[in-house]
């Protein structure tokens, strides 16, 4: 099976098979197991994955583990081509996904900079008014 990369606003359902859907919005891949065996398979990008165009094809790394379908299908594709990789055992699965979700859970409980970008950029909002009202009081 060969992967194209297709930009897409939201992941589509149903998705194709043979299609690496990419929102660079919100920063989620979507396709299909590259096995066949039709299992939706998401992506976080930037955070897990990189995945992007190259040459028509699609490419994605690091690799994906498919832990959550009996297929247990282990694959990196590169300029749309699928390289085949040992699955993983269900020892090793579940130590990845609880890994995955305490990496998750400490990302999520430190403040985003972004956020804090915006609380600054209301409070510099805020005062900017008050010296604004202030300076139509005493310079009238």
């Amino acid at each position: 099976m060969k992967f194209r990369y297709q930009a897409v606003e939201r992941i589509p359902s149903p998705m194709e098979p043979g299609v690496v859907y990419h929102s660079k919005e919100f920063e989620l891949a979507g396709l299909l197991c590259a096995c066949g065996c039709s299992h939706k398979i998401t992506l976080l990008v930037p955070d897990g994955h990189q995945v992007y165009e190259q040459a028509g094809g699609a490419t994605i790394h690091p690799s994906v583990g498919v832990l959550d379908a009996p297929c247990k299908s282990h694959f990196i594709v590169t300029v749309g081509e699928v390289d085949w990789l040992p699955p993983f055992t269900s020892t090793q699965a579940a130590r990845i996904i609880h890994s995955q979700i305490a990496r998750h859970v400490a990302r999520d409980a430190k403040p985003k900079p972004k956020a804090r970008i915006e609380r600054l950029r209301a409070v510099i909002a805020v005062i900017a008014g008050a010296l604004a009202a202030l300076k139509r009081v005493f310079f009238r």
